[in-house]
């Protein structure tokens, strides 16, 4: 009989304490490598009952049960598992984990969402069972947006992430962007946020997502939302502008001092610089763009990742964006360069680079 099997019935809630504690501790041991995930997933049954455990009366295997489900779900094939078997029973209580102010599992549960949504063939039915809970993403804004809104020492970072993760599709993306519940604006102050990498990656990785849909670009640009500050602030260094360049940059960029320091990750430089690069798809961002000193901003920043503190992939990024700022409409011949038709060739040899 299969080891794991036979520890299956001492995994149910209603085993002894003692039993559940030895073999929810055997399992989760197991999850530590990508062997033990594809034999756990592939006992369906004993997948269930760890889901179940999350839910037990003591704390300790409650914690065990969830730490087992962050990392099967760091597995892409666990998270598939997890979503296809029981994405109805882990969300809701996911869910109300997280907001809870009082819980202590709060972040491991971020975690758990976080993984099973990044998959993007993954985001739909998470989405779904999220969006049967009445206010749920809402509400997960403020638990994110409330710096210590978790009483337990929780910092619910990997929300971030989560909601980069929801807006690859486009139902996410149309949630961010309702004027009415003005998600997206309370969520843009921490692209600048300090004391996280990971929360302030997600902020960024959901700004470039909804940059993707030229059709709300209008609406990020107007004075309403106002992106590009966001977007230009962190790329911005030490270095000084002449008074012209100064009177286009927007007023948050304006005489910051020598002591402003560039946003020190390579990867959130990349996504910033690729957020501009989708705001160029029209010529009205485009000319946009141009008078607000992205530019001149862009050209520092170019210097930057030429020398030895810089990263050759948002280099090459910087100049695709520098290309397209730098021509003239005429030149360019496209209003919006989303609708241009790539032939199938190009669009295969521009996948396999």
């Amino acid at each position: 009989m299969d080891p794991l099997r036979e520890i299956v019935p001492f995994l149910r809630k209603s085993a002894r304490l003692d039993l559940k504690a030895v073999s929810l501790s055997h399992v989760l041991s197991l999850t530590g490598s990508r062997v033990g995930i594809s034999l756990i997933i592939q006992c369906s049954e004993l997948l269930g009952n760890v889901v179940d455990l999350t839910e037990d009366s003591s704390e300790a295997l409650q914690k065990d049960a969830v730490l087992a489900l962050v990392n099967i779900s760091a597995e892409e094939t666990g998270a598939e598992v997890l979503v296809n078997q029981f994405v109805e029973r882990i969300v809701p209580v996911a869910y109300a984990a997280i907001s809870d102010e009082n819980s202590k599992l709060a972040d491991p549960w971020c975690m758990v969402l976080c993984n099973l949504t990044r998959p993007e063939h993954l985001v739909e039915a998470v989405l779904d069972h999220l969006l049967t809970i009445e206010y749920a993403i809402e509400k997960l804004t403020t638990c994110f947006t409330r710096i210590n809104y978790n009483k337990q020492k929780g910092h619910l970072n990997y929300l971030g992430p989560l909601f980069s993760n929801l807006s690859q599709n486009t139902r996410g993306r149309e949630i961010f962007c309702n004027q009415t519940t003005d998600l997206l604006s309370r969520i843009l102050p921490f692209v600048h946020h300090e004391g996280s990498v990971v929360r302030r990656g997600g902020a960024i990785g959901l700004l470039k997502n909804i940059c993707f849909d030229s059709t709300v670009h209008d609406w990020l640009l107007s004075g309403g939302v106002d992106v590009l500050p966001f977007i230009l602030l962190p790329l911005v260094g030490p270095e000084e502008f002449d008074e012209e360049t100064n009177e286009k940059v927007p007023i948050e960029l304006q005489y910051l001092g020598p002591e402003k320091r560039r946003e020190d990750d390579p990867d959130i430089r990349k996504m910033l610089v690729e957020s501009l690069g989708q705001l160029c798809a029209t010529r009205k961002g485009r000319e946009y763009l141009r008078g607000r000193g992205t530019y001149e901003v862009l050209r520092e920043l170019h210097k930057f990742e030429c020398s030895s503190e810089g990263d050759p992939r948002v280099l090459v990024a910087c100049e695709s964006v520098v290309d397209i700022i730098i021509r003239t409409e005429d030149e360019i011949g496209e209003d919006n360069l989303k609708m241009l038709d790539i032939p199938e060739d190009v669009l295969a040899k521009l996948d396999n680079l």
